[in-house]
C-alpha cells in the first residue's frame, strides 16, 4: 500500500501524496525504506505482528503534474508480497493543492494478483497545512470509502492524521500523530480510536520507527 513515507504518515496513506513532485523538468527518483512496523490505514499488516517491513519505490514526475511509479515490499501478514503501480496528476495554485490518480495493489498468495483487481481512485485536496484525500475501489460493484485528514502542525516537525474507513458492513477511525526528526527518519504513533463492530479491531497503541534511503540515479 504505497507509500511508506519518511514519516510514516498512513503509510503512505496520502499515495503519491498532495506533495507530489513538482519539478523543473522530467525526473526519476528511487528510495528504499525500512519501517518497525507495516502499519497501513491504523492497521499492523506485518508477517508478523510487529515485524519490521522493507520497501522500495521508483518514481517518474514530469512538471506538467503527471507521475507515475512502482512501490514493493516484504508483503503482509496473509496476501504476500506486495507490488503497487500508481499513476496520477497533481499539482498547485497558490495555497490551493491537487491530486487525482489510481493505485493497483498486486499481491503475490492472492487471486488478486494482475492489475486492478485490488484498485482504487484517489483525489486528495489540500490547503496551506491541511490536505484531506479519498479513496475509492476502481471496481464500481466493490463497496468502501477510506477518507484521511492530514494536518501539519505550524513551526514544527510534527503532524497529525484522522483516516475513517466504512463500507456497508463494517467502519473503523484511527488517528495518527508523526514527527519527522529529519528528512530521512520519522516516528509514528497510531490508534483504532473507534469502530462499528466491537472487537473487530485490535485498539493496541502503535509505535513506529522509519528509515528512508534516497538513491541517486
Amino acid at each position: 500500500m504505497k507509500k511508506l513515507s519518511q514519516a510514516i504518515v498512513l503509510a503512505g496513506a496520502m499515495t503519491a501524496g498532495l506533495t507530489a513532485v513538482q519539478t523543473a523538468q522530467a525526473e526519476i527518483s528511487a528510495s528504499v525504506d525500512i519501517a518497525s512496523m507495516y502499519l497501513w490505514r491504523g492497521q499492523d499488516l506485518g508477517l508478523d505482528k510487529g515485524t519490521a517491513v522493507v520497501s522500495g519505490a521508483l518514481d517518474y514526475s514530469h512538471e506538467s503534474g503527471l507521475y507515475a511509479g512502482v512501490w514493493t515490499s516484504s508483503g503482509d501478514s496473509s496476501l504476500g508480497n506486495e507490488t503497487d503501480f500508481y499513476a496520477g496528476f497533481a499539482g498547485a495554485v497558490g495555497d490551493f493543492g491537487y491530486d487525482l490518480g489510481y493505485v493497483t495493489y498486486i499481491y503475490s498468495e492472492t487471486a488478486a494478483d494482475e492489475f486492478d483487481d485490488a484498485a482504487e481512485f484517489y483525489l486528495g485536496l489540500s490547503y496551506s497545512m491541511v490536505g484531506i484525500t479519498f479513496y475509492v475501489p476502481s471496481d464500481s460493484d466493490a463497496d468502501g470509502l477510506y477518507t484521511v485528514l492530514g494536518v501539519d502542525i505550524p513551526d514544527t516537525s510534527f503532524s497529525v492524521a484522522l483516516g475513517n474507513y466504512s463500507d456497508i458492513d463494517d467502519e473503523y477511525t484511527h488517528l495518527d500523530v508523526s514527527y519527522a526528526y529529519n528528512d530521512s527518519v520519522g516516528f509514528t504513533v497510531s490508534k483504532i480510536v473507534d469502530e462499528a463492530n466491537e472487537d473487530s479491531y485490535d485498539k493496541s497503541m502503535r509505535y513506529v520507527v522509519s528509515y528512508s534511503l534516497p538513491i541517486e540515479m
